[in-house]
């Protein structure tokens, strides 16, 4: 009886090892996270804005309910999660699972999944402070949305797109960055400047 538990207890051990790692989930790539958490939470921050916008683009408390603050809080939480989650993964970031294409891939003039892929690993700290940069704004926006300010929400909101742009341009298609530039000292698009 004794041989049979010494030969059990081992292969016990190597069955429980094998179920840990089947159930670690895989790491959602960069263009999930982007696509998933990132870009649908912060149109919901701007449809609140847009449904709020005063005179000078800013937010009209006037206009702005008890429910529409609390929303806005919520909102900023979710997308400062989406940013904390892009700045937490974990190296080698997949850009894309395999057989994939990122957005705008096909498009004339988009980058492609492998020099997305390049410029995040050139400078995976420099993705890393963008998403930090943003999730402290988006607590900062939660903040103001608590307080009902919406002197301090309407900027945050109107810079947002900003924030964003500054991040593609670097890593999602930096090959646009010189017709941006060319836009920004043309006077053109003001959320480019």
């Amino acid at each position: 009886m004794k041989n049979w538990a010494w030969m059990m207890v081992p292969a016990l051990l190597v069955t429980a090892s094998c179920k840990k790692e089947e159930t670690q989930p895989q790491q959602k790539t960069l263009h999930e996270v982007m696509k998933d958490e990132i870009d649908v939470r912060a149109d919901v921050v701007w449809a609140i804005g847009n449904d709020h916008i005063d005179a000078n683009a800013g937010i009209d408390a006037a206009s702005m309910t008890d429910d529409d603050w609390k929303k806005l809080a919520s909102a900023a939480v979710n997308l400062q999660q989406g940013a904390l989650h892009l700045a937490s993964l974990k190296e080698p970031i997949v850009i894309v699972k395999p057989g994939e294409n990122i957005a705008d891939e096909s498009v004339p003039g988009g980058d492609t999944k492998e020099s997305v892929k390049a410029n995040v690993d050139k400078d995976v700290q420099g993705l890393r402070d963008h998403a930090n940069s943003l999730a402290q704004d988006m607590a900062d926006l939660a903040k103001a949305a608590n307080r009902h300010d919406a002197a301090t929400a309407g900027p945050i909101i109107n810079q947002l797109d900003g924030v964003c742009e500054s991040c593609h341009l670097e890593f999602w298609y930096p090959s646009q960055k010189k017709l941006v530039d060319q836009i920004r000292k043309a006077g053109g698009d003001p959320s480019l400047k």
